[in-house]
């Protein structure tokens, strides 16, 4: 019996999550999306339905667990898959509320070019912290400064996440003429095609709709 026998063949949880995946296969995609979040630089669509269906199987995982015998030498290696899982769920779910705190009002000032990537819950969280954080400033600073403090004329930018910022990827699906603008303004524009099984660094703000669509994955 091996990791993934201590799981259920197969997943069909979650009016959202209607692709039916076998354990492994939901396992590889908790993975793909928790390596996604943590080396991109902005707030990804979120997984929650995968997270879900990730900790229903390791409950199922934990109650096969407990009817093995306890002298049975492939507990503890089991054990210590378990504790992998639960630390890339809760090290996703850490990665997604560090990126909302980070740029707090980014995230929760929603238009069409910056559509909500949040869940209820998380847009709970993140209005709640803008209003202590808010309040704080307020008390610190705003309320001592002479004379009286009309915020609606000032309105600086928020700061966003940084999309130059260059990553690490490995192609999943061939993408042929993927551009790659210079910055630096001299001419040095460039249109690249991505082959399966390549890896590249390229700037984040380049490939972010590959990664979405999932031709690509962040390493």
């Amino acid at each position: 019996m091996d990791t993934i026998d201590l799981f259920e063949t197969s997943v069909n949880d979650g009016e959202e999550f209607e692709e039916e995946l076998t354990a492994a296969e939901v396992l590889q995609k908790m993975e793909d999306s928790w390596l996604n979040e943590k080396h991109s630089p902005e707030l990804l669509e979120s997984k929650m339905e995968i997270v879900e269906c990730m900790m229903e199987q390791v409950k199922t995982m934990e109650e096969n667990l407990s009817r093995l015998k306890k002298e049975d030498m492939r507990i503890p290696v089991h054990r210590m898959e378990l504790q992998r899982i639960k630390f890339m769920v809760n090290s996703y779910l850490r990665l997604r509320l560090q990126k909302i705190q980070s740029n707090i009002f980014h995230y929760t000032k929603t238009d069409n070019d910056n559509p909500s990537r949040l869940t209820q819950e998380e847009a709970d969280f993140a209005m709640n912290y803008k209003d202590n954080l808010s309040e704080h400033f307020n008390s610190l600073a705003l309320r001592h400064i002479p004379g009286v403090w009309e915020s609606a004329k000032v309105t600086p930018t928020p700061p966003a996440p940084n999309l130059s910022t260059a990553v690490f990827v490995t192609v999943r699906e061939d993408v042929p003429g993927v551009d790659i603008k210079d910055d630096a303004g001299l001419g040095r524009d460039d249109t690249i095609n991505l082959v399966k099984g390549s890896q590249h660094m390229v700037k984040y703000e380049a490939i972010s709709h590959l990664v979405d669509e999932g031709s690509l994955q962040l390493i």
